[in-house]
């Protein structure tokens, strides 16, 4: 087993379990201890973990800032914009929610020409001098820590517009929960962004699995796809199509 795969296998044990302890799974992948000691370490470094004498215990990764969470698993973020990106076609409008993931869609959106929506300045400040982008910035009340606006007049001004995709992030989602958002404005803003799309997608690497925050955005139902770095059962029978960062399209 290759580190990045036993390292996803340890977040899952996690995400699961809450904790890990070293000589479990020394035993589990058939390495020496400090090989999990060495896999803990860059875990913790990533900001999903919390090192304990003998083994590990989770982090609240929707509780983070935007700065920290857009540290964790960045090149598997980069990998899944990539893959949405691929989604879009030209002569469309999309919708780009805010958030590290879907900056990285944004990073690899070729097409064009293309119109965007969005309420990230960042995404904003990113497009605003490409050739054949049309691009519309919402406004209202600006969060400097989460790098979005959100409030009344964003949601008013996202119901005006109609759009072919919605590119949605999200802080947790779960089987039962379904999506849900750690601010009651984001998660406003987010569902006056599922009224305005024809089809949406949701871009969410697998430590927001299995995850719930407190304000109900969505369910399950109401997406049309997820672009993920992990396939996961819940996911599957909920009918979902789930592409894959790799470029797969999961059965």
């Amino acid at each position: 087993m290759f580190a990045e795969e036993r390292r996803k296998t340890i977040l899952s044990m996690l995400t699961r379990d809450g904790r890990v302890e070293v000589i479990e799974l020394a035993n589990r992948f058939e390495v020496s201890e400090d090989t999990i000691r060495r896999d803990l370490r860059e875990l913790a470094g990533l900001g999903f973990l919390q090192k304990t004498h003998g083994g590990a215990v989770a982090l609240d990764i929707p509780g983070l800032a935007w700065k920290a969470r857009s540290q964790v698993l960045s090149a598997v973020k980069a990998r899944i914009g990539a893959r949405a990106a691929r989604l879009v076609e030209a002569d469309q409008t999309v919708i780009l929610d805010a958030g590290s993931t879907v900056l990285e869609l944004a990073r690899h959106l070729a097409v064009r020409p293309i119109k965007v929506i969005t309420n990230c300045l960042d995404i904003a400040n990113l497009l605003e001098a490409q050739a054949g982008v049309s691009l519309v910035l919402v406004g209202g009340e600006w969060d400097a820590v989460n790098r979005y606006s959100s409030g009344t007049q964003a949601v008013r001004a996202i119901a005006e517009y109609r759009a072919d995709w919605l590119f949605l992030g999200t802080c947790a989602l779960h089987p039962q929960a379904g999506i849900t958002s750690k601010h009651a404005a984001d998660a406003a803003l987010k569902r006056a962004m599922l009224g305005s799309a024809l089809k949406t997608v949701l871009l969410a690497d697998h430590s927001k699995f299995g995850q719930v925050v407190p304000h109900f955005v969505a369910p399950l139902s109401a997406l049309h796809a997820v672009v993920t770095d992990c396939a996961v059962d819940w996911l599957r029978d909920a009918g979902l199509a789930l592409l894959l960062a790799d470029g797969a399209e999961a059965d």
